[in-house]
């Protein structure tokens, strides 16, 4: 079951994140495991490094949002629009991404084993040699661009 996180919360939180990674005092690192986020706009957030593991962001938009290096593992992202995010080095693993858009997206070093990708939009998506992605998918054939170092 998820949980429900107030828009007021989730400021609060996103304030604490941001002096956690500029190194001020004070600073928390964002831990949003398990919430709802249903169709919350999550656009243009910095949430580099933060633990967002089982969560449910269906519907919601997340452009632009900067999850580098987070942990997304078995996440329900369900028809979420990742247009220009980036997803450098995060783990994906088993999550749930049937139908999302990850237009011009940054998934080099992304772990997206076992993730459910049924009609995912990769266009211009870029990954690396070090992108894991599910046993059978063919990125080229989603549209993503390798991207040698």
């Amino acid at each position: 079951m998820y949980k429900k996180i107030l828009y007021e919360e989730l400021i609060k939180i996103f304030e604490l994140h941001r002096k956690y990674l500029a190194g001020e005092e004070g600073g928390v690192r964002a831990e949003l495991s398990g919430g709802d986020f249903y169709g919350t706009d999550f656009s243009n957030v910095n949430l580099a490094g933060a633990n967002l593991e089982a969560t449910s962001f269906k519907r919601s938009n997340i452009m632009g949002i900067n999850l580098e290096g987070a942990n997304l593992k078995a996440a329900n992202m369900k028809r979420a629009c990742f247009a220009s995010a980036n997803l450098k080095n995060a783990n994906m693993e088993g999550t749930f991404l049937k139908g999302c858009n990850f237009d011009d997206a940054d998934l080099r070093g992304t772990n997206l084993k076992g993730a459910s990708m049924e009609d995912a939009y990769f266009g211009n998506a870029k990954y690396d040699r070090d992108t894991i992605w599910p046993d059978g998918f063919d990125p080229v054939a989603a549209g993503a661009i390798l991207v040698e170092k």
